[in-house]
């Protein structure tokens, strides 16, 4: 009787747990908060940030004056601080680009480059880059703010990345920084679409809905990247996690 006592209370309990985790609230998240919690569910101490936001703008080889305008104008929207334009061209490119920081204190990196294409199956094209980078986690917040704002308004059709990095003593092996991706994006309920890794690099790619944004590959939805690696010259291990992708080299 007491063995069958228990076992109706063992049932009660995992029904009630079963309820709880059904009825835990399915709530979007902000993209830094959930590439956050990725990265500290690691371990890892967060160190820096960066941002990324990249658009085709036309159709045209422009000529240097041209791209000058569009950085200039593209500058002034985000705030950031122009002090030298550097200019140059060839056969086959056109390029404007300047450093400066940004109205969040950034430091950052503006080109527009056009192309001629090949007269046949390439088409000329003309694009801008920003990066921002050297930021802590809330002034990244604010820039990715201000750029949600301003460029995709101007480029509606442009593609904004962006990434946290922290670091954590020792060297795990290859199961174990698997494990620690696995359980980063599991802390924001993403599911592993996609992966490599080797004895010194992990990276898994995954999907999570708690994020409204994302983007397909082989007709698959993705919106998080998370990569661990061991560096030698630093000595630490790094955690790098990124939406909707890792856009610097890792």
């Amino acid at each position: 009787m007491v063995y069958v006592g228990k076992k109706i209370a063992l049932i009660l309990i995992l029904t009630i747990m079963a309820c709880v985790v059904y009825q835990l609230p399915q709530r979007e998240v902000e993209g830094i908060e959930a590439l956050s919690m990725i990265v500290e569910t690691t371990g890892a101490e967060i160190a820096e940030g960066e941002v990324q936001f990249f658009a085709v703008l036309n159709q045209k080889f422009c000529d240097l004056a041209e791209l000058e305008e569009i950085l200039r104008e593209v500058a002034a929207l985000t705030g950031l601080d122009v002090n030298e334009v550097e200019k140059s061209e060839g056969e086959t490119f056109r390029v404007v680009d300047t450093y400066g920081k940004t109205a969040s204190g950034l430091s950052g990196h503006l080109v527009v480059q056009s192309n001629p294409g090949d007269g046949e199956e390439v088409l000329p094209q003309t694009y801008l880059l920003l990066v921002c980078g050297e930021a802590s986690r809330e002034d990244l917040a604010a820039e990715i703010a201000n750029l949600n704002q301003t460029l995709t308004e101007y480029a509606p059709n442009g593609q904004l990345t962006y990434y946290l990095t922290g670091y954590f003593a020792g060297q795990p092996g290859q199961k174990e920084m698997e494990k620690m991706a696995r359980r980063g994006l599991s802390a924001v309920r993403g599911k592993v679409v996609e992966g490599m890794q080797n004895e010194d690099l992990v990276s898994l790619t995954g999907y999570t809905p708690l994020l409204t944004q994302y983007m397909t590959s082989a007709g698959k939805r993705i919106n998080l990247n998370i990569a661990i690696r061991y560096d030698d010259y630093l000595q630490k291990t790094v955690v790098s996690a990124g939406f909707p992708l890792i856009h610097s080299p890792y």
